[in-house]
Formats: C-alpha cells, sequence, structure tokens
C-alpha cells in the first residue's frame, strides 16, 4: 500500500466525526440470500433392461448442502450409471461450492442408453451496499471413452438482476474427449442491487452402446464480496480503515499491492474516497 505523510486540516477532520456520527449504519459485507436452486440429479434409460430409473436431492432453504446420489441399471445386456455430488455453503460474505455430475454406458448388446448426472449451484442474492467481489475457481470436463458423442461441461456465470451475465465461463472435453480444465479468476465492483450466482456440471449421454461410453464434469469455487470502504479486509469500515485511507491520501504510485483506498480508481486518494468510506461506515 502506498503511504503518504499528509497534513490534515482539522476542519476536515471535524466534518468526518459528524458525517461519521450520522452516516446510516449496514452490516458490512452482507449477502441477502433471496432464493436458491442447489441439486444433485441422476436419470437412466436402459432398454435392453426394460427400465428406468432415477435419483435427486435438494437443498432445503440456505443451510450448507452435502449430498450425493447415484443410480444404477444392469442387467446382461447392458447397464447406465449416473452420479451427481456437491458441497457448498451460503455464508455472510462468501459463497463456496464443489460438485460433480458423472454418465456411464455400455453392453453387448446394440441399443440408445440414456445417463445423466447433473449438479447445480444456482443462489440470488442481494448486495445492500456497493462491494468489490472476487471469485476462483476451477471447472473441468471430460469424456474419454465418449468424445464428442458424449455430452460434458460446466459452467459458471454472474448475472444481474435482468439476467445480463457480468462474467460467464464455460468448459467441454479437449479433443478426443480428453479432459480440459479451465480456471476462473474474476474480480470486480457490484453496486448495490440483486444478482445471481450461477454454476453447474453435468454429463449426459443418448447414444449407442457398445461402445462404452462415460463422461464426467465438475466444478469448485469460492465467491467473496468485501464491502467498499473495509480496507483492511476485517469485515467492518471503521476508524482502522479511516486512518488506512488517510496514510494514503494524495497520489496514488500503485505499488504492487495496489491502492485499496482509491475506491474510484482515480489514480488519487480524495475527498470523493473519504466520502465513500464514511457512507459504508459501520
Amino acid at each position: 500500500m502506498c503511504r503518504k505523510r499528509v497534513h490534515v486540516h482539522p476542519v476536515a477532520v471535524a466534518a468526518a466525526a459528524v458525517a461519521v456520527a450520522t452516516a446510516p449504519h449496514a452490516e458490512a459485507g452482507a449477502i441477502i440470500p433471496l432464493d436458491q436452486s442447489r441439486s444433485v440429479n441422476t436419470f437412466l434409460i436402459v432398454p435392453q433392461c426394460l427400465g428406468k430409473t432415477s435419483d435427486t436431492d435438494a437443498a432445503q432453504g440456505f443451510d450448507p448442502f452435502n449430498s450425493s446420489v447415484e443410480t444404477t441399471l444392469d442387467c446382461d445386456s447392458g447397464f447406465g450409471y449416473g452420479a451427481a455430488s456437491q458441497q457448498s455453503q451460503i455464508g455472510a460474505s462468501s459463497m463456496t461450492a464443489s460438485g460433480t455430475g458423472i454418465s456411464m454406458a455400455g453392453g453387448p448388446v446394440q441399443n440408445v442408453i440414456h445417463a445423466f448426472g447433473y449438479s447445480d449451484f444456482v443462489v440470488t442474492f442481494e448486495l445492500p451496499l456497493a462491494s468489490t467481489f472476487s471469485l476462483g475457481g476451477l471447472i473441468s470436463a471430460a469424456a474419454p471413452d465418449g468424445g464428442f458423442e458424449t455430452f460434458a461441461g460446466a459452467s459458471i456465470s454472474l448475472r444481474d438482476s435482468a439476467q445480463m451475465a457480468i462474467f460467464a465461463h464455460f468448459v467441454n472435453p479437449g479433443p478426443g474427449g480428453k479432459p480440459n480444465t479451465q480456471v476462473v479468476e474474476e474480480t470486480g465492483l457490484l453496486q448495490p442491487g440483486v444478482y445471481t450466482l450461477w454454476v453447474e456440471a453435468g454429463s449426459f449421454i443418448d447414444n449407442d452402446a457398445p461402445p462404452f461410453r462415460s463422461g464426467e464434469a465438475s466444478f469448485d469455487f469460492a465467491f467473496q464480496v468485501l464491502v467498499v470502504g473495509d480496507i483492511d479486509g476485517d469485515g467492518d469500515v471503521d476508524i482502522v480503515d479511516l486512518l488506512l485511507l488517510l496514510s494514503d491520501w494524495g497520489v496514488c504510485q500503485v505499488p504492487p499491492d495496489g491502492c485499496p483506498a482509491d475506491f474510484d480508481g482515480d489514480g488519487t486518494v480524495g475527498i470523493l474516497d473519504l466520502l465513500t468510506l464514511l457512507a459504508h461506515w459501520g
């Protein structure tokens, strides 16, 4: 962080104290969850076995969700297999999840087998205050025995209230169905409003077997928000953040670790940044 000794006029300090005393209080870093769909699903149809089956489990409310489902249809003439899992949690200022979707099909008798494994994490939430966000994780897909005749894919996106993508990432298997992994790293500023974090991974077989076919996809991520003004990252906008801002007052030289007190990104830590911090005091 850039550091510069400054002289702050007493009138400015007094004005800041008044603003602090009258600034509206809001819970720092709050993610307010509004709606969610977190589930794991499997579905199978194996004509040779004269049957179909499925299994599903879904999160109830916003409590931590830790679940897996597994379904098999097997007979002398063919088999199908589907599996899905998810571990996810929604916190006060963060959301984390990992999930998988797997499908397999095969048998000695030629026929079309349907096998499905799918895990989804869809959470709509409100941010009452302008916040910076960071997301880091991995999405991957592979279909080593099915190639492009077996679908496997994973995606992660953040959408605004109009369902316009703030960012979106997709991954499918590489050439010949080889495993393909994409590193996802996103940061930015979110204004107060409603957003949806949409993540999914699944594998689908809807094709002839034999040959043996298989596919799998997965996601693993952590999403975090930080209220604008929380320079030290402790979840509160308080006197420590004010002192850090004042110590950076003036032109920021943008050192390697950035200049976190420059909230408006104009290269200067000044009165607009001070007013932003005071507006989020609490």
